[in-house]
């Protein structure tokens, strides 16, 4: 047993000294490092194949939806273009691709138009110090002549690329497709067709938000929009049938091009249901004077003894966190200098006829820190104009029932307590 174990041993070793020689770590050193050296290589070659380009759809936090950049790569250099900054305005930097745990595709010089996606400070989108949530580099998932697959390396999200037609320049393209944005886009509300059973939808930024009549629940789609309609940015499966998105046509009735039985068709509620329905921004410079005197008691008396400042202002019905859902009232964001304290000041709604609404405070249906806002910060004061114990009985007008970019609210009973909300929101209302 003495000899077995003995050569047994000799043998170990020796299988363990061939494993560890130099020879054999290079074979597999070389043969990984080539494997990158010709995905890299040929990832490069597939981007620099385009003549025309591509078009690149680009999402961030799904919210928003997606929407359209172009890019022409050569070997070192991406010029691009994007729906947001239109036909007329390109960019060209650097690029790089590179190995890091799989192929990674880098816009790693500052691009404007390219970085107005991930800049945290984004005017159009998100909070301070987030943004668009976008990415500026991301792993290749698969790469041909038909389409790049990308998937953002920090947030993850799904971008698809897509060769641009040879015949067809960016400016058409993007003449194109803001010619169905304008048909298509302008409604805020639409029902949603699936085998003869209706649902109601809603839209904001590209993000249809359809409602399950026999579930309650909300079934989210974000979206691109293209020269022939809106594509989702993944399929959605509900009801047995799966949603791909929808074909621009001028009869009104737009269908999945891969399921002829589901439609989507824009309507116009009246439009005190889409007051309730909507996000509407506040801001100080758009409130009546009987306004204007309760938010300067907030700030003058509580918020600058605290140094904070009133952040976000979105009256309507809101959800500043998945945690919490949607909640109607005023919801708000108040910055003491180093983060966002979010909470919702709660109301209930009576709508009246098609242009009128009663709204009525209901603190104890307060969201978050909503309570701890009124008690130490004087937020009684900044919802006191919209709603109170005792309703406050507004009548509504628009300048565009089909699709509002802003709503003016009456106090039927306040002579001096009239308010425009609008439907882009943006920060700081004591400062707008």
């Amino acid at each position: 047993m003495r000899k077995i174990f003995c050569l047994g041993f000799i043998s170990a070793v020796a299988l363990l000294f061939a494993a560890c020689t130099p020879k054999v770590d290079d074979v597999f050193d070389d043969s990984s490092a080539n494997r990158a050296a010709k995905d890299i290589a040929q990832t490069q070659e597939v981007l620099a194949s385009q003549p025309a380009g591509w078009i690149m759809h680009y999402y961030g936090k799904l919210s928003y939806g997606g929407y359209n950049v172009w890019c022409k790569f050569d070997k070192s250099k991406v010029t691009v273009a994007s729906q947001h900054f239109g036909p007329d305005s390109t960019f060209t930097s650097h690029y790089k691709i590179e190995q890091s745990s799989g192929t990674v595709l880098s816009f790693d010089e500052y691009n404007p138009i390219f970085h107005y996606y991930s800049d945290p400070s984004n005017p159009d989108y998100g909070t301070l110090g987030k943004g668009f949530l976008g990415d500026l580099e991301f792993r290749v998932l698969s790469a041909s002549k038909d389409s790049v697959i990308l998937t953002g390396k920090k947030h993850g999200d799904r971008i698809v690329m897509i060769p641009m037609n040879d015949a067809k320049s960016w400016a058409d393209y993007y003449k194109q497709t803001m010619e169905v944005v304008d048909s298509m886009q302008s409604f805020n509300n639409y029902a949603l067709v699936v085998d003869n059973d209706t649902m109601r939808a809603s839209m904001t930024y590209n993000y249809l938000t359809v409602t399950d009549k026999k579930t309650g629940k909300d079934i989210y789609m974000p979206f691109t929009v293209t020269p022939k309609g809106y594509v989702l940015y993944q399929p959605v499966t509900f009801r047995g049938k799966t949603v791909t998105g929808f074909t621009y046509s001028q009869d009104g009735k737009w269908l999945d091009p891969a399921d002829k039985s589901i439609v989507l068709i824009p309507i116009i509620p009246p439009i005190n249901e889409q007051f309730v329905l909507g996000a509407w921004n506040v801001s100080y410079s758009n409130l009546g004077a009987f306004g204007q005197s309760n938010w300067d008691v907030s700030k003058e008396k509580y918020q600058n003894k605290y140094n904070e400042e009133t952040q976000y202002a979105i009256l309507g019905l809101y959800e500043f966190d998945s945690s919490y859902g949607k909640n109607f009232g005023l919801s708000f964001g108040s910055y003491d200098g180093s983060a966002t304290w979010w909470g919702t000041l709660a109301m209930t709604y009576t709508l009246i006829g098609d242009d009128e609404i009663e709204l009525t405070y209901a603190p104890a249906h307060n969201v978050l820190n909503g309570n701890y806002y009124v008690k130490y910060y004087g937020y009684e004061y900044i919802v006191r104009p919209f709603a109170w114990t005792k309703p406050r009985h507004f009548r509504l007008k628009t300048n565009d029932v089909k699709h509002p970019e802003y709503i003016i609210m009456t106090d039927e009973n306040e002579p001096k307590n009239v308010i425009k909300v609008t439907k882009r929101i943006t920060p700081w209302p004591f400062r707008n």
